[in-house]
């Protein structure tokens, strides 16, 4: 005989929705009168199965209930304890019901904040007078209800249950009940096995909530969870069933349940999870110690067995570097729920998103403001190491001191960390800690993640087929090496390097599996450049998103029987859309991410419901409202930085052809929409005054060198014009120079825009920002268009001409960080500077080829390792500037001085340099007698002597802007070739493996010559 829940509270007239509301003594209460009933009907714990009561209801009654019927059997767990001791058996038994309810009402909820089809097809309407009376008439769910009605678990079982969890007969018993139960409210079978995965996946977090929230019911079970084991001294794991040596923390073992139940969350808005898909990666450690021959020699190791020994080592910092989308996050999370059952309390895993901190006084203060937890108590605690695992070094939030602020960070965890008592683990771009704070020594063991090579791919795959179909992940395998893909030498050499990437391999699975990566996708990756490729792919993904035809349409894909859930269906559109066009969400979504850009943090606070909101794109949070009428708040930041860079692109470029667009006046006049300069100036420092425009967002929304915008390019079918935007820029461009904006108070008016989104922005940053940006457009225009630039304008237009311009941007923009210029403009070619005041400007590595800088001043500048192929340097003032290592091939040196300059290491192969004056010019022998072939000038007085000729008659239009000011000189370290700031290409370095038999016949995914032969 079994204890029926529900029928015991519909016999008293107590309904459920009632018993949501009660407090915790009334829900005691109830337990301890059915445990009263329960001795009078000698009743046993074993005959309490709630998991069964609920399994066998349709799910529009399992939402209403499954939370009440969860806590109930808990205060029945309680109440039933204090009558009798439970034993092991018993205390398992209602231990895995309670956890079993929990993560599957949380995967219920994740599955509703998705809209998942299956869920409409489950919910049908159900009058309240027949809710307590409809249960499933699924017969084989009914079969496999009755393997677990009534209970039966021996003490062997249960420790079986409680040392294996998931691979137990006991929750596989409970797993097939679960599928059936998924399917018989809608779910596809394969759809309701990834969701039973995922449970899984969670299932010892929530039975960790449980035991702990239950500790002295369940004594038995507190050390299979590591609840209550002393620290050994010497930091080696404890064997189970060591002396109780502390007190459980509810807060900690709440925090480090919950890196457990984050496992189950679904992988952009897949039925699987990150865990599901994820393969082990590999890493290749830096040994700054070692010679550089010796460096040659390292190889990868893996990623987790390098970071686990790390923790033998808390004097050194563990740093994971790449470049997004390599993984970084995913291995904290899931190496963080390891820890958290493996190696605890020995370790105590903290995860902290650097994006979410506020700077404080102290290093704990600043990371306090990211948990919710105060920490100090942890940190402090003497037994309890803790690995702090610190991710997004790069995303730490802006602040009014600007990267000052960053540099204080590092110095408090280096301070920090001198105390050897915890370990720390930190995530970062490579670049990032050089930009941050050159000057402070880390302690560090560094490792950067690796592209995927064959094996990981194998194994990649191998995972694909699980969470998709065997057929699916083939198809996928089969083009890509058709493709020649996986071949060290592909032809196509930018998507063979996206395929190494786990989140491209995914996003580009995902295309795949849809029928959108195809041969038009392939040509495109041949003839184009990496930025319109990235921008083609991403803009399939959205489209694919929200139903859109591409351009020449979808194409027609037939659905087999139970695939549905895999491939993007009608219903799953419509229930995104929500009665809206799709130009209406992307407009909405486009908007919020330009406040997330605008923001610099990474994430956003509005006020709001968001929910609708593609979970593609999104994380949404909802905030804690401080009053019951306070509005509903929400915190919004992208899925993954790699997805909002897109949209941000799009954004940016929606708010570009603004400038462009025009509209008919009366008697059919046109004029722009933005007419008025005020008008433009203020939707530019708007739109531009945030910070520096990333690469990343300019790659998609402008052109790489030479090539054409990634979206912008496409709008000229739309009457789009390149011309009439760089004319806007332009115009906008003189003004800014000569200060108009900043006199008019534009800059005030939108620090006032930045301040509202937390940007910490002041005046002077905002103008310097806009100036960077707009130059930055104006450059990717004329790479378009080809219409001439003088950033300075035209020497021969005197009113026009504005020699310090670019000095003056250059100047200013050190504001925004040291040599910020210089980091982020990447090319100069083709641009006129004639005439141009670049005193000691630093343009260290930049492309000036085919620059004219005839006449340009460029005393003491720095031009080491630039390239200046082919370009006009007739009549420059080089005195005393740095061109160690530039190339000079083919470039115009006509009557330029470079007196004093350090040519060491420079191409001068094919330079005229006519009457070029080298005198006391640091260069190599060999130069030396290549330009006195050239008839160079190595004499000062000649020099002086030829430049009094050519000043008779005076030809202002010819005339080089000589200078003859003495100038301290200062050579002591030409002979260096200055570092050249070179930065990672996003798809990382691919590894030489020939990861394919290009001659074998077998092309299965698990064939003998699949992978790696």
């Amino acid at each position: 005989m079994n204890l029926s829940i529900r029928h015991w509270l519909a016999e008293r007239y107590i309904a459920i929705n009632q018993i949501r509301g009660f407090s915790a003594g009334q829900l005691a209460g109830i337990a301890y009168r059915i445990v009263q009933d329960m001795e009078v009907k000698s009743l046993m714990p074993f005959d309490i199965c709630t998991l069964v009561e609920v399994l066998e209801l349709p799910l529009g009654i399992v939402w209403e209930e499954i939370s009440v019927i969860s806590q109930l059997t808990e205060n029945l767990l309680r109440s039933l304890s204090q009558k009798k001791p439970l034993k092991r058996n018993e205390g398992t038994w209602l231990a895995f019901q309670i956890g079993y309810l929990q993560a599957l009402q949380a995967i219920i909820e994740q599955e509703a904040s998705l809209q998942r089809p299956w869920l409409d097809r489950a919910n049908i309407p159900i009058l309240k007078e027949e809710m307590g009376k409809l249960t499933l008439q699924d017969p084989q769910l009914q079969g496999l209800l009755k393997t677990l009605s009534p209970g039966k678990l021996t003490d062997t079982q249960a420790e079986q249950a409680l040392s294996l969890v998931a691979d137990s007969l006991l929750v596989q018993q409970i797993n097939n009940a679960a599928i059936a139960w998924l399917i018989a409210n809608g779910a596809e079978e394969p759809e309701a096995k990834l969701l039973t995965e995922r449970l899984l996946n969670s299932l010892p977090g929530h039975l960790l909530v449980v035991v702990t929230e239950n500790a002295a019911p369940l004594a038995q079970l507190q050390k299979f969870f590591r609840l209550g084991i002393s620290l050994s001294p010497n930091l080696i794991t404890p064997n189970v069933g060591s002396i109780v040596g502390e007190k459980i923390d509810l807060h900690r073992e709440h925090y480090r349940a919950s890196l457990i139940k984050n496992l189950s969350m679904p992988l952009l808005m897949e039925s699987f999870a990150l865990k599901d898909i994820y393969v082990a990666q590999k890493g290749l450690p830096i040994e700054e110690s070692i010679s550089e021959q010796d460096k040659k020699t390292v190889k990868p190791v893996d990623l987790k067995t390098w970071a686990q020994q790390q923790l033998a080592d808390v004097e050194t910092i563990a740093l994971i570097e790449s470049e997004p989308g390599y993984g970084k996050t995913s291995f904290c999370q899931l190496w963080a729920a390891q820890v958290a059952q493996e190696f605890y309390p020995n370790w105590m895993p903290i995860v902290i998103k650097l994006r979410d901190v506020t700077y404080g006084k102290t290093f704990i203060e600043t990371l306090n403001s990211a948990f919710a937890v105060n920490l100090s108590t942890w940190l402090e605690q003497e037994n309890l190491p803790c690995l702090l695992l610190l991710d997004g070094l790069d995303e730490l939030p802006p602040s009014a001191h600007g990267i000052r602020a960053k540099a204080i960070f590092i110095q408090q965890l280096l301070n920090f960390q001198s105390q050897h008592r915890h370990k720390i683990l930190l995530t970062s771009r490579s670049t990032t800690l050089q930009e941050i704070a050159p000057e402070i020594p880390l302690p560090l063991k560094r490792i950067i993640i690796q592209p995927l090579d064959a094996e990981e791919l194998k194994q990649w795959f191998q995972q694909w087929t699980k969470v998709q179909s065997l057929a699916i992940a083939q198809n996928f395998f089969t083009f890509l090496k058709q493709a020649g893909l996986f071949t060290s030498q592909s032809k196509l050499r930018e998507l063979s390097a996206l395929v190494r990437q786990p989140l491209m391999l995914h996003l580009l699975g995902i295309l795949h599996r849809e029928g959108l990566l195809d041969d038009e996708l392939l040509h495109l990756a041949a003839h184009n450049p990496k930025s319109s490729l990235l921008w083609e792919i991403y803009h399939r993904l959205s489209r694919w998103l929200l139903g859109y035809p591409l351009t020449g349409g979808i194409k027609t894909m037939l659905l087999r029987s139970g695939l549905a859930h895999i491939h993007r269906t009608n219903e799953a559109i419509a229930n995104l859309l929500a009665n809206r066009h799709p130009e209406d969400l992307l407009e909405q979504m486009q908007a919020i991410a330009l406040k997330i850009l605008h923001s610099q943090r990474h994430q956003i606070n509005l006020a709001g419901e968001f929910n609708s909101l593609p979970g593609f794109y999104f994380k949404i949070r909802d905030l804690e409202s401080s009053g019951k009428s306070a509005a509903k708040t929400s915190l919004i930041e992208f899925s993954h930085i790699k997805l909002g860079e897109y949209l941000c692109a799009e954004a940016v470029t929606a708010e570009l052809k603004l400038l462009t667009q025009c509209q008919d006046e009366v008697y059919g006049k046109l004029t722009f929409v933005l007419d008025s300069p005020s008008g433009v100036a203020q939707h530019i420092y708007n739109l531009l005054g945030y910070g520096i425009l990333s690469q990343e967002i300019e790659e998609l929304a402008m052109p790489a060198a030479g090539c054409a915008y990634a979206i912008l390019r496409r709008e000229q079918k739309h009457k789009f014009s390149f011309e009439v935007l760089f004319q806007r820029l332009l115009s906008f461009w003189r003004a800014y120079c000569q200060g108009c904006w900043l006199d008019e108070g534009i800059a005030h008016k939108a620090l006032t825009h930045f301040h509202a989104l937390q940007n910490p922005v002041n005046v002077e940053q905002v103008n310097a920002a806009v100036g960077l940006n707009v130059f930055l457009l104006l450059c990717a225009c004329y790479r378009e268009t080809k219409v001439p630039f003088w950033p300075c304008g035209n020497p021969v237009n005197l009113a026009e001409f504005n020699p310090e311009a670019l000095s003056a941007l250059i100047a200013r923009t050190s504001l925004l960080h040291k040599n910020a210029f210089a980091t982020r403009i990447k090319s100069l070619a083709g641009l006129n500077l004639s005439g141009a005041s670049l005193l000691q400007v630093i343009l260290t590595g930049v492309n000036l080829e085919q620059t004219n800088l005839s006449n340009a001043e460029l005393i003491g500048a720095n031009l080491a390792g630039a390239n200046l192929q082919q370009a006009n340097l007739a009549g420059a003032n080089l005195q005393q500037a740095n061109l160690a290592g530039a190339n000079l091939a083919g470039a115009n040196l006509t009557g330029a001085n470079l007196q004093q300059a350090n040519l060491m290491g420079t191409n001068l192969n094919s330079a005229n340099l006519t009457n070029a004056c080298l005198f006391d010019a640091i260069l190599a022998e060999a130069d030396k007698k290549l330009a006195i072939d050239n008839d160079a000038l190595f004499s000062q007085e000649s020099f002086q002597r030829l430049k009094h000729l050519r000043s008779l008659p005076p030809q202002a239009s010819q005339q080089p802007f000589l200078n003859t000011v003495k100038i301290a000189t200062n050579t002591d370290n030409w002979n260096k070739l200055p570092a050249i700031g070179l930065i990672e290409s996003s798809e990382g370095t691919i590894l030489p493996v020939d990861l394919y038999d290009d001659d074998a016949d077998d092309e299965t995914i698990f064939g003998n010559n699949s992978i790696g032969e």
